[in-house]
C-alpha cells in the first residue's frame, strides 16, 4: 500500500504521523505556539527520512480541520492543502474532538474537551472501540460550570478543557495530561475508515470549523 500522513496543527504543539495502509510507520510531535508554520516542513521531511520515505512518495493526507486555535487550525489546513495541491492528493477532514477521544483508546462515554477560551469550553462525547470514536451527542460549546455539569458520571475526560475546568476525581476518570493533546496517529485511526469509504475532499474543498467567528474579521466593501 501507498503511503499517506495525518498531521494535527489545531493546538499549542504540531503532531505528524505516517502511514502505510493502516500500520503506523513512524510519528513525531513538537514545536512552539504560532511557531507551526516554520516548524511542520523540515519536521516532516526528518520524519519521512525516519520512515526511509521521500515526502514525494506521501499519496494521501488527513487533517484536523478544527476546532481549535484559528491560528493552528488555519496553518494545519494551509498545510495539508499545500501538499494537496503540489502532490495532486486526496485530503481527509477529521474533527478535533473525534481525534482528541481516539487517544482513550476504549471507552463506553468518553468527554473530549478543548478549551476555547473567553471563559467557555468546546466538548464532545463519545463511545470508543478500537481508538475509533463514535459520536454520542453533538459537540457543545459552553460555560466551564456547564461542562462539569454535562459530564454523566463513570466517563473519561481528556483534553485542555481539564485545565479551565476540574471535573471531580471521584465522579469520573480525567485520563493522563500526556492524552491532553491531539495526536497524528489518532487522527490517522479516525480518518483511517473515512479513507476507506472514499470520503475525501479537493483542496479547494477543505474548510475550516473554528466553532465561532474569529475575533477579528476583514470586511470589504
Amino acid at each position: 500500500m501507498n503511503p499517506w500522513l495525518s498531521l494535527d496543527a489545531t493546538g499549542e504543539t504540531y503532531s505528524l504521523a505516517l502511514w502505510r495502509g493502516n500500520r503506523l510507520l513512524a510519528e513525531c510531535s513538537g514545536g512552539q505556539p504560532r511557531q507551526h508554520l516554520v516548524q511542520i516542513f523540515p519536521a516532516l521531511e526528518l520524519l519521512c527520512q525516519q520512515a526511509g520515505l521521500k515526502l514525494a512518495q506521501v499519496t494521501a493526507v488527513a487533517v484536523t480541520s478544527g476546532p481549535g486555535s484559528f491560528t493552528g487550525v488555519r496553518t494545519g489546513l494551509l498545510v495539508a492543502k499545500t501538499l494537496g495541491l503540489c502532490g495532486n492528493l486526496p485530503l481527509y477532514p477529521v474533527d478535533t474532538l473525534e481525534a482528541l477521544a481516539a487517544n482513550a483508546v476504549e471507552g463506553d462515554s468518553v468527554v473530549a474537551g478543548l478549551d476555547a477560551r473567553k471563559g467557555e469550553i468546546i466538548f464532545g462525547r463519545f463511545r470508543v472501540r478500537g481508538g475509533l470514536p463514535i459520536p454520542l451527542e453533538p459537540a457543545r460549546l459552553t460555560s466551564p460550570e456547564e461542562f462539569l455539569n454535562s459530564i454523566p458520571p463513570g466517563s473519561l475526560v481528556l483534553g485542555s478543557a481539564c485545565e479551565a475546568a476540574f471535573p471531580r476525581a471521584d465522579q469520573v476518570r480525567v485520563l493522563p495530561p500526556d492524552l491532553w493533546r491531539v495526536r497524528a496517529s489518532s487522527v490517522g485511526r479516525v480518518a483511517w475508515p473515512l479513507m476507506q469509504q472514499g470520503a475525501q475532499s479537493g483542496w479547494g474543498q477543505l474548510r475550516p470549523d473554528y466553532v465561532r467567528p474569529a475575533d477579528v474579521q476583514v470586511h470589504r466593501g
